[in-house]
């Protein structure tokens, strides 16, 4: 049996290297090799070194009285929506080159739903005899929505070490022997390579499970709630297999890296033995009520040289109804120490969560502006199975659920006001940047980046920069803007 594991083309506004790295399309790849199956991964998003630029899908229409074409700059939005990888017709040609009996796609966010249906029916088109299957993320949060699409066979849910060597065996008596494995596989990833810097990068996942109970948050409907590690030996013999003499970065994507300190500790000293120069990173972020001053200094030593943190809300009643534990005073205590040795920080709250208000998101900008860290935004948005929210997702489009559609899911906050935050969370990057506060070094006096923040603050009103020119952003929250500029 021959089968290709292919990850879709992404369309959305951006896309990052990390959210390229594929671990999930890695782990079924390895699982059929185990297996004695003959594979091709294809990881399509990465496959073309220009996105194609498109036009705006009809579900997003509500943004496009607040895209601003040509626009950039350090306050700015999404100018152009995209397609990363080559178009379905393309990818069909490729997955069909390789003839292969059956094709799994890995779908790894309900948000590109609509991509895996896509391609599963470019495939059938092309060459109808292909099994096609369909899993990931995306696929377990909903499966109905994929087993009615007519172009996909069989759905799997879960995680593929449980449900792949069971559904090979039933299918195809392929399972070679191999029984399902309770405990997570190592998974790592090169996501890419800086020619400047001699360093290649990777992703990688080491845990699996949430037994935390976060209303937002979508982990345990794929992981469950217990919370589970790979073993070191096996983590060891997939570091053993890179390249000696790399220097490596590795962006470590486990929700949960903390809630085992000492196997973390311990995974980290064991890379740095084999790469002395190693440096690492939590861009999913750590979680900062289980750091403490012993344990952040033995990440900055074995090479964390920035740090993602997530603070949700400044509300307590925000926070307890989410059932999401806070500490402002240890976060506090954590980003001065941060700030002290010199390691970068961003600090993450979600804003559009049910309830909250255009002045509890003021609160929570100006509570991470007068702190020494980067303030990142993550724009609300929920998947199939949270109890957060009660639509019908089966008819709404999933291209909704990603952050960048600004959707007003809760009714809380309406696109204007989410759109809002979004550029003042910049705005506020870019005060503390040109203070020294955080960041590299702010441009020369005479650069755009200067004049546009003299405008903004002698002004009370958001700008941006289109082709060379500062203009006014329209359909702001004004209010929120004065609030925020009052509240600096």
């Amino acid at each position: 049996m021959k089968a290709v594991v292919a990850v879709p083309p992404v369309l959305d506004f951006y896309f990052t290297p990390s959210r390229a790295s594929a671990l999930g399309a890695v782990s079924v790849d390895e699982l059929l090799k185990e297996r004695g199956i003959e594979t091709v991964l294809l990881n399509f998003p990465t496959l073309c070194a220009k996105p194609a630029k498109l036009e705006l899908p009809p579900e997003l229409t509500h943004l496009r009285d607040f895209i601003i074409t040509g626009e950039h700059g350090p306050v700015s939005f999404f100018s152009n929506y995209k397609r990363f990888g080559p178009d379905f017709s393309g990818c069909a040609a490729t997955i069909a080159a390789e003839s292969p009996e059956i094709l799994f796609i890995s779908c790894f966010a309900w948000a590109y739903a609509e991509e895996t249906v896509s391609l599963a029916a470019a495939v059938k088109a092309l060459r109808p005899e292909i099994i096609i299957t369909a899993g990931g993320s995306g696929v377990s949060v909903n499966p109905d929505y994929f087993e009615k699409a007519e172009p996909i066979d069989f759905v799997l849910t879960g995680e593929a070490e449980k449900v792949l060597p069971a559904f090979l065996e039933e299918q195809f008596g392929t399972g070679g022997g191999k029984a399902a494995r309770e405990a997570p596989s190592f998974q790592i990833n090169r996501t890419g390579y800086s020619e400047r810097k001699n360093i290649q990068y990777y992703s990688a996942i080491l845990t699996r499970g949430c037994p935390k109970s976060c209303k937002f948050c979508s982990n345990h409907l794929v992981h469950g709630r217990e919370f589970r590690k790979t073993p070191a030996e096996e983590v060891e013999r997939k570091i053993r297999l890179l390249p000696g003499d790399a220097n490596i970065h590795i962006n470590f994507e486990d929700d949960n890296l903390l809630f085992a300190k000492e196997y973390f500790v311990g995974i980290l000293r064991m890379i740095r033995s084999r790469f002395p120069n190693a440096s690492f990173s939590a861009e999913n972020g750590l979680d900062y009520t289980l750091l403490d001053d012993v344990l952040l200094e033995e990440l900055i030593e074995f090479g964390f040289r920035s740090f993602n943190l997530s603070m949700a809300s400044t509300s307590q009643a925000m926070l307890r109804s989410q059932n999401r534990p806070a500490d402002s005073d240890r976060l506090t205590a954590i980003l001065h120490t941060l700030r002290k040795k010199k390691t970068a920080s961003v600090t993450y709250f979600i804003c559009g969560l049910e309830g909250e208000t255009p002045g509890a998101v003021v609160d929570n900008l100006t509570y991470l502006h007068h702190l020494p860290t980067l303030t990142g935004i993550s724009l609300f948005y929920p998947v199939p199975g949270l109890p957060i929210c009660t639509q019908d997702f089966n008819s709404l489009p999933p291209r909704l659920c990603a952050g960048s559609s600004a959707w007003p899911w809760t009714g809380s906050l309406a696109t204007s006001q989410l759109l809002t935050a979004f550029r003042l969370a910049r705005l506020s990057n870019l005060i503390k940047t040109s203070q020294g506060l955080v960041g590299s070094s702010f441009p020369a006096p005479a650069c755009p980046e200067a004049e546009l923040l003299d405008i903004i603050l002698s002004t009370g009103r958001l700008h941006t920069i289109k082709s060379r020119r500062i203009i006014e952003v329209h359909g702001m929250d004004n209010e929120m803007v004065t609030a925020f500029l009052a509240g600096i």
